[in-house]
């Protein structure tokens, strides 16, 4: 009895100075607010620097599309979706294998601030406390607008800045319902599937996701129907070279991207 209560005293004493050691590595609420250089990354990540675009100067449709596509509850949860979480250990658990996904935003940007690639219990244990503390000292909005600072959108392309330049020649706020489409599709696995680009070509998978993608926006009242019209017409003819000029006096059998654009427009000046 005696050398078994001195060897839980040992187990207790080291979970209890591994939890200590823990509690004073995981980041503060300055170090969360301020700048730094992503762990995962090794990105610069400073909010008012030059690089660093602040939400309001990034497109409402790329907002909009990443919301739906990554974290449709985003501004209802507090860091977790419980529900798809359970889904997936179950799953996981009659299944032996257990998937990617159930993460929300918050948990994503503390894998990409605070944490590295690996797939260790206690990285997921490290993952929640610090998922918990960016909840707890940002606002939704600072969540948001951190994530789509830090997050990768192609091999060496992180931030929505870089991201706009390099696919499309933009800022941020230029892009449009496909292009936000397009950044949105990538984002699970940015090397693969930004081949469509380099290809100048859509790929079958590409181009069915970026279909479903805007499909899902107009479904849910995230754009209008001029603007969902407008969008399936630029898909058609996405990253390709634009077709020839038709000959003269052949008959139009559909609207084109520039008869919906002037439509679009006309709705804009009789709502002002």
């Amino acid at each position: 009895m005696k050398w078994f209560g001195v060897f839980f005293f040992a187990i207790a004493a080291m979970m209890l100075a591994a939890a200590l050691f823990l509690w004073n590595w995981l980041p503060t609420q300055t170090e969360i607010k301020g700048c730094m250089i992503t762990t995962m990354y090794h990105v610069t990540l400073c909010p008012g620097s030059k690089d660093y675009v602040p939400l309001k100067q990034i497109s409402p449709y790329l907002q909009k599309t990443i919301l739906l596509t990554e974290d449709s509850n985003f501004y209802n949860h507090h860091g977790f979706e419980w529900d798809a979480i359970e889904k997936n250990f179950r799953e996981g658990w009659e299944k032996g294998v257990y998937k990617r996904g159930g993460s929300t935003i918050t948990q994503q940007l503390a894998k990409n601030l605070f944490l590295n690639k690996d797939k260790t219990f206690l990285r997921k244990g490290l993952e929640a406390i610090i998922t918990d503390r960016i909840e707890k000292t940002l606002t939704k909005k600072e969540i948001l607008e951190r994530y789509l600072n830090v997050v990768e959108f192609g091999k060496d392309i992180y931030g929505v800045k870089k991201a706009a330049a390099y696919y499309f020649k933009k800022t941020p706020a230029e892009l449009d319902v496909v292009e936000s489409a397009f950044l949105a599709m990538v984002l699970p696995n940015p090397e693969k599937y930004s081949r469509s680009y380099f290809k100048k070509e859509l790929t079958p998978f590409a181009r069915k996701r970026l279909n479903r993608i805007v499909s899902d926006m107009f479904q849910y009242s995230r754009i209008s129907q001029t603007e969902y019209d407008i969008a399936t017409v630029k898909i058609q003819n996405f990253l390709s070279p634009a077709p020839p000029p038709e000959e003269p006096g052949a008959v139009e059998d559909s609207m084109t991207l520039q008869d919906l654009e002037k439509i679009d427009q006309e709705d804009q000046e009789n709502e002002e």
